[in-house]
């Protein structure tokens, strides 16, 4: 009798300390607690080494757990004959890591809202995680699109991060080397795991963590070459607009939705530091150039060459749990991809991309 008097107390002690953790991250952040579900990928399976210019390629055939990888080398259901598709050729944000469901993913939910309105489209994730716009522009080269068909671009930001930090040393094609992909395979230690299962925890685990921090990595080299970038930028994503209307598809750009905005004020930032701890070392350096390169991406190629814009950003940042859709500052809880899926649809109709006829040849 005694032990189990014993433990209703510890019980009801633990209940109460977590309470008042949550009532404290509330005042914190201004956002309530909600655990975040974070899967691990095995990046060392499924992505493999292969020559210049890509370096490195999604296994095509693997499936295993929440990743599977059609036989073109992208994470999305295999073609099927006879469809128009929409190819959207993203970065790690619509790539899909640590997301615990694959169904879920925004390819999977925009599939759905196509098939439930009558749009004879199939959706195509050609976003593979960390590559640059060299190798995207080669990826897309050696994908099967034809007419009739939808390719989404937009400039990427990978290029702007390798460059920063690089600076004069940087030339243009250089992307991030393998080992840095294969090092985005982490398995956390159980107790780490044990303790983000409450908010207590949580906060034990950031004050206590001995993690080390990412955003070190990413400290600027000096020489930054910003008005190259655009200019090597510009170049390839012409090149792939150009590809894609040679093959009689139609082409429109999409803007970025990371959990941060062009302007951070003091409110945004007790938000995000619930999102990343670190977030200032991710965001307050180079972000602006972030915003940078996509408006440089408009009014260098998507005005002159007359590309719709879909502005999926405003769906996620106008959210009223914008904060809460988000594993860390640019990759979606399962939330998240949901509301980007709804965007992107949302975009295509409005831009009325998806109304076009299968004899379209490609002008926008």
């Amino acid at each position: 009798m005694v032990y189990l008097v014993c433990f209703v107390v510890i019980v009801l002690v633990l209940v109460l300390i977590e309470v008042k953790a949550r009532k404290h991250y509330q005042e914190v952040h201004g956002l309530p607690y909600v655990r975040k579900q974070i899967a691990e990928y095995p990046y060392n399976e499924f992505i493999e080494e292969c020559g210049s210019p890509l370096n490195w390629k999604l296994k095509p055939g693997y499936g295993k757990g929440q990743m599977h990888v059609n036989s073109l080398g992208l994470r999305c259901a295999e073609p099927e004959p006879g469809r128009r598709r929409i190819w959207v050729v993203g970065e790690s944000d619509l790539f899909g890591p640590k997301l615990v469901r694959e169904q879920a993913a925004w390819f999977n939910v925009l599939q759905e809202q196509l098939d439930d309105s009558g749009h004879d489209f199939q959706v195509m994730n050609a976003s593979v995680i960390g590559y640059n716009v060299s190798q995207s522009l080669e990826l897309v080269r050696s994908l099967p699109i034809a007419k009739g068909d939808i390719v989404l671009v937009r400039p990427n930001t990978n290029d702007v991060s390798i460059a920063y930090i690089k600076g004069e040393a940087w030339k243009e094609g250089d992307s991030w080397p393998l080992e840095f992909v294969h090092k985005l395979e982490r398995h956390k230690a159980w107790y780490l795991k044990a303790m983000d299962l409450t908010c207590m925890g949580m906060f034990l685990r950031r004050k206590f963590s001995k993690d080390e921090d990412r955003s070190k990595a990413f400290k600027p080299a000096p020489g930054f070459q910003w008005e190259r970038l655009l200019d090597y930028e510009e170049n390839k994503v012409r090149s792939m607009v150009e590809f894609a209307r040679q093959k009689g598809a139609g082409v429109a750009m999409f803007d970025a939705a990371p959990s941060y905005g062009r302007e951070v004020n003091p409110d945004d930032e007790s938000k995000l530091s619930a999102i990343q701890s670190n977030w200032e070392g991710m965001v307050k350096g180079w972000s602006h150039y972030i915003f940078g390169i996509l408006d440089e991406g408009v009014k260098r190629i998507g005005t002159p060459m007359g590309l719709p814009l879909l502005k999926v950003s405003s769906y996620l940042w106008n959210h009223p749990r914008r904060y809460l859709l988000y594993l860390d500052l640019v990759h979606f809880n399962i939330d998240g991809h949901r509301v980007m899926a709804q965007a992107l649809y949302e975009e295509l109709v409005k831009s009325k991309l998806l109304t076009h006829e299968k004899n379209q040849n490609g002008e926008n």
